[in-house]
């Protein structure tokens, strides 16, 4: 088996897998090979010049507390059905996430199709999406919604960063990632659209249709009922899925994993709420880098993360245990059994809400 990143000479073969794998809408497919391919890595294993498997590493860039990275999202990870429960997308997996640690960035993230295939490479769900299904229904009119216009995206953009500000990690909304945004609602009949008062930006949302269904994200107002109420009067006798955003409270789904890739660059983000210093051996398999004993010291407002010696009392922790803890998510057994890490703050509250 060879392994190797696809320098987008094989883009007919890739599409023609994806497409016999995950089966998107045909619309959203063009839309994913014409917009997002060109600019991801695409990392291929191959046989006899077959493609027997590949992962998508798709480039965000992310604000992790005040801190500007680009990272990768992981989709479309797949292996050919004849191939599978040979160890392919274990290796594939295991090199992906070692260039990642030699590129320097701190973690990657993805949206899994189930848990249980990425739990075993420490992967750990650090954000959970509201959800919420309201019907349309009638109502009074209240300004306006109509679909963005390109000289308003720095606008949108300044706007939208207001309430995700209120997050300690979240996809930038520059006018690049609103670009895309809109090509992708259209791919599905929709647009990225604003509600306005007086010709006054209120509001924010991107729409999709499937069926008799709205599917609704990026939904920010700081009118929140209001808008929710013009919402529900567009899309009359419909149902509407509302995935985050601020309109409504719904239900709350894990719905993102992530995973430490280098840990020494962490020492960039992180920050305590006292000066401290420890030392804890951290168990990590696929990347070296990350594993053995480290001293973790916090002092004059700046953290320094360092291998050490090993030693036999030093406590012992999964680099999965510390995603968790580093993102604040749901992380307390982990500090009730390692109280020496509540002196860190972490990095969350988390808002990822693109699917690709």
């Amino acid at each position: 088996m060879r392994f190797y990143y696809d320098k987008k000479e094989r883009k007919a073969e890739i599409y023609q897998m994806y497409q016999e794998i995950f089966q998107d809408p045909e619309s959203f497919a063009r839309y994913y090979f014409e917009e997002i391919y060109p600019e991801n890595q695409v990392f291929i294993g191959e046989e006899s010049e077959n493609i027997k498997g590949m992962i998508h590493l798709n480039p965000y860039r992310l604000k992790v507390n005040k801190k500007e990275f680009d990272l990768n999202y992981i989709v479309a990870v797949a292996v050919r059905k004849d191939c599978r429960r040979q160890g392919i997308m274990a290796a594939m997996l295991k090199r992906c996430l070692n260039d990642m640690a030699e590129a320097g960035q701190p973690f990657t993230y993805l949206m899994p199709a189930n848990r249980a295939y990425y739990e075993p490479f420490d992967f750990v769900f650090i954000m959970d999406w509201n959800e919420s299904k309201r019907k349309g229904e009638q109502g009074e009119q209240i300004g306006e919604i109509i679909s963005a216009k390109k000289e308003e995206y720095q606008e949108i953009s300044k706007y939208l960063k207001r309430f995700l500000s209120d997050y300690g990690v979240y996809t930038i909304p520059d006018e690049k990632y609103l670009m895309k945004t809109d090509k992708e609602s259209k791919s599905s009949g929709g647009r990225l659209m604003t509600w306005k008062q007086n010709g006054k930006l209120k509001g924010v949302f991107a729409e999709g249709y499937e069926d008799n269904e709205i599917y609704v994200r990026l939904a920010f107002s700081e009118q929140p009922r209001e808008m929710l109420c013009q919402l529900q009067r567009r899309y009359e006798n419909k149902w509407i899925e509302i995935s985050g955003g601020n309109l409504c409270k719904g239900e709350m789904t894990p719905k993102i994993m992530a995973r430490i890739t280098s840990l020494k660059k962490w020492e960039t983000i992180l920050h305590g709420k006292n000066e401290f210093c420890f030392e804890i051996y951290v168990e990590d398999p696929l990347i070296l880098e990350n594993q053995g004993a480290f001293r973790f010291e916090y002092k004059e407002h700046k953290m320094n993360i360092m291998k050490v010696p090993e030693r036999k009392e030093i406590p012992r922790i999964s680099i999965g245990d510390l995603t968790q803890v580093f993102f604040g998510y749901k992380a307390e057994y982990i500090l009730k059994e390692h109280n020496y890490l509540q002196n860190i703050i972490p990095v969350g509250p988390v808002y990822i809400s693109e699917e690709v």
